[in-house]
C-alpha cells in the first residue's frame, strides 16, 4: 500500500500548484477550477475540519484521502458483492494473500489456493463419469 498513496499524493501536489498558477490542463478544468471542484473529498473535510482549517491542508494530503476514499468505496462493493453489509462481518474466509509469502507471513489462503480442493472434486467427479461411460 505504498505506491498508489505515494502517486495519489504527488497528483494531488501536482494539481494544487496548478490551480495556484492557473494553469490546469483540461482534462481536470471539466471539473472545476478550485480545490473545492476538483477533490472529491474536498466539501466533506470541509464541513469536518472547518473552514480555517481545511485551507491548511495541503492538495497532496487531499489527493490521499480521495484515494482512500475511493479504496473504501470499492471494498465496501466488495463486500456487499459477498453479502457482507459491515466490516466485522468480514472474517479471514473472506478474503485471499495475492501472493505465497503473504500467504506464508498471515496465514491467509493464497488466492490460487482458494477454491482447489472444490476444484480436484470436480476433476475427480468427470474423471469417474468419463471411466463409467468407456466401460
Amino acid at each position: 500500500m505504498a505506491r498508489s498513496p505515494i502517486a495519489a499524493a504527488m497528483v494531488g501536489k501536482t494539481i494544487g500548484e496548478n490551480i495556484e498558477k492557473g494553469k490546469l490542463p483540461t482534462f481536470v478544468e471539466n471539473y472545476g477550477s478550485t480545490i473545492e471542484d476538483i477533490f472529491v473529498t474536498a466539501h466533506d473535510l470541509k464541513n469536518e475540519l472547518g473552514e480555517e482549517t481545511f485551507h491548511k491542508v495541503p492538495p497532496a494530503a487531499l489527493g490521499v484521502c480521495s484515494y482512500y476514499r475511493r479504496l473504501e468505496q470499492g471494498l465496501k462493493q466488495l463486500m456487499c458483492g459477498n453479502r457482507k453489509f459491515a466490516l466485522e462481518h468480514v472474517t479471514r474466509e473472506d478474503i485471499c494473500s495475492l501472493t505465497r509469502e503473504a500467504s506464508e507471513v498471515s496465514g491467509i489462503t493464497y488466492v490460487m489456493d482458494i477454491d482447489k480442493e472444490e476444484a480436484h472434486k470436480i476433476i475427480k467427479c468427470e474423471e469417474e463419469q468419463l471411466l463409467e461411460a468407456v466401460n
